[in-house]
């Protein structure tokens, strides 16, 4: 006879609980079940692995079947709903860096000194894959902050994971940064209203990152020189980025609002002053820490590449500004200031634009020194380290430090090469667009093969809660 059709639904039940319970680590199985103990369990099990068939447990005196999780596995629904939660609550801010490699590849291969309209194609399918992956990974952020408690304050507190909330924001950028330079063309003055609104956005985050993660390093983290990281330069460099967006979303507002793009120039410059600066602050403290201690360990080694960011989005910024400004005050008649006459406007245009290349190229030769030490620190580490160091198994979420900072110092140099008439800059903006956009598929090939593994989602700032996992915000069963 059917064994079920001799027990009742509760003792069904029970034992589906106890399958379910062993295959989720986060269920303890002896909360489920209180008429069977776990030792009568795990000897019911250790006796029908490789029978195939139900083992014989004693409870109360009583023969009673047992069936092993491998005779009765949890549902497809059930085992995705438990993957899905484990993602949701490793789910940390360091994931927005992702659409950072993703959104400059766009804009690279967008932008390519030689270009062709099939390159301006797979720009814009990356450009659209790019904000649905923003908007999961957003919509994901939501639920683990609404569903967990202390979570968010968890990762403020921790002194690394809360520096990847610049992250955000930057990638957001990227996906401004394309609409104004595809949608703006094509939809007119509605998608320029539509970057203007997301740069505002992104403004306010950028600030608030900024100076919030700024004052949270000096007056709620505790720091040696050991704990002193790349990963400072973050949040500050969130100004810089949203700064040289301002130039691009400005640019895109001229032939519709003169005046509008006149203030978002405005704006952008001091901006870029919250970022540039305090971003070279913190890259002198990251040598004098560098020099005493030596390198990061070889998990975070990636993040030598980080202080190529703010040279990089810094001169590209400052170069585009300048641009800006002087395409105002000659072609649109908006002067950067009023001055007495319109001649003398025209002269400080000349004067701004002039100061924005010269300062462009000095913050690109410094991003060079860094261009170049990082990869021979990359190179050094392969050769003398860890032959298996590009492999799947040193892979983290970290490697994405080699597309962003990277592509920014990219953007730089196509700018650079357009306003110089250059070759040799659009060789340079050339070759290093093409590395980016290879480093990106080995990043998402990488990343999607250890997401499929469940390997990849990691947050250090769940080691604070007990068992690694925080309290739900409204109850229930962990």
């Amino acid at each position: 006879m059917n064994p079920d059709l001799e027990r009742g639904p509760l003792d069904r039940s029970s034992r589906e609980i106890n399958s379910l319970a062993e295959f989720d680590t986060n269920v303890d199985p002896t909360a489920t079940d209180t008429s069977v103990g776990r030792q009568e369990r795990q000897g019911s099990q250790s006796s029908t692995v490789g029978s195939g068939m139900s083992g014989i447990s004693t409870v109360e005196g009583k023969e009673v079947d047992m069936i092993t999780p491998s005779n009765h596995p949890p549902s497809l629904w059930r085992r995705f709903t438990v993957e899905l939660d484990r993602i949701i609550l490793n789910l940390g801010p360091s994931y927005y860096s992702l659409t950072m490699g993703t959104g400059i590849v766009s804009i690279l291969l967008y932008g390519l000194p030689w270009n062709g309209l099939w390159l301006r194609y797979i720009a814009e399918v990356i450009f659209v894959f790019n904000v649905l992956l923003f908007v999961l990974i957003t919509l994901g952020s939501v639920v683990r902050y609404v569903k967990y408690k202390g979570l968010f304050g968890a990762v403020l507190k921790h002194h690394t994971s809360g520096m990847f909330w610049g992250c955000m924001p930057m990638g957001l950028v990227t996906i401004i940064n394309m609409i104004a330079k595809v949608c703006v063309p094509a939809w007119g003055w509605r998608a320029a209203q539509l970057a203007l609104g997301l740069w505002w956005i992104d403004v306010i985050f950028s600030i608030l990152i900024n100076f919030g993660m700024l004052f949270y390093i000096f007056a709620r983290h505790t720091h040696t020189i050991e704990t002193v990281s790349a990963p400072w330069l973050l949040p500050i460099v969130t100004s810089v980025v949203v700064a040289a967006s301002g130039g691009v979303v400005g640019t895109a507002l001229l032939p519709f609002s003169p005046s509008l793009a006149r203030s978002v120039v405005l704006i952008s410059y001091v901006v870029w002053g919250t970022g540039v600066p305090v971003a070279l602050m913190l890259i002198v403290l990251w040598i004098y820490r560098t020099a005493l201690i030596g390198l990061p360990a070889p998990a975070a080694l990636p993040s030598v590449f980080l202080p190529l960011g703010p040279c990089g989005q810094g001169a590209f910024g400052i170069a585009l500004l300048g641009k800006t400004v002087r395409q105002l005050s000659y072609d649109y008649s908006t002067p950067f200031a009023l001055l007495e006459t319109p001649e003398s406007s025209l002269r400080l245009a000349d004067a701004v634009y002039a100061g924005g290349l010269v300062t462009a190229l000095i913050l690109w030769g410094l991003g060079l020194v860094w261009y170049t030490i990082a990869h021979a620190i990359f190179v050094d580490h392969f050769f003398r380290c860890n032959r298996d160091f590009f492999g799947k198994t040193s892979f983290t979420i970290g490697f994405t430090a080699i597309t962003f900072p990277i592509g920014v110092w990219a953007t730089a140099t196509t700018e650079l090469a357009q306003e110089l008439d250059s070759m040799a800059f659009k060789v340079i903006g050339t070759v290093v667009s093409l590395q980016v956009t290879f480093n990106w598929v080995y990043v998402m090939v990488f990343t999607i093969w250890k997401a499929w593994e469940g390997t990849i989602w990691v947050d250090p700032a769940l080691s604070g809660f007990e068992k690694g996992r925080p309290p739900l915000r409204f109850g229930g069963k962990l």
